[in-house]
């Protein structure tokens, strides 16, 4: 487990890195207990779920933020063909909530 949240913790300090996490958003010492405890799954296994659904797509932008007693992780994502997707995956459970094209 703890190699797990290694991970996570590289993966949130690159979207931190990168600009794509945003200010008011859970910060990486926000997450930190709630993936420990199983509420939110690790960041990297909330990008696989979005990419899943966008093969060959790259994660343009994502931040995990609380709603309504759970935990929401948007994410924006451009497929292999360059178009945006706008997504909303269930942070506890990696369950796809929404997936428009922007």
């Amino acid at each position: 487990m703890k190699t797990s949240w290694l991970v996570t913790a590289a993966g949130a300090a690159a979207l931190l890195v990168a600009g794509t996490a945003t200010a008011g958003h859970l910060s990486p010492e926000e997450l930190e207990p709630l993936v420990k405890s199983g509420r939110v799954l690790p960041l990297d296994a909330l990008m696989d779920a979005a990419l899943s659904e966008h093969r060959g797509g790259h994660v343009k932008d994502g931040k995990i933020e609380a709603s309504k007693g759970g935990y929401i992780y948007e994410v924006e994502v451009t497929d292999r063909k360059g178009d945006d997707w706008e997504m909303a995956i269930d942070a506890t459970t990696g369950a796809l909530l929404k997936d428009e094209k922007d």
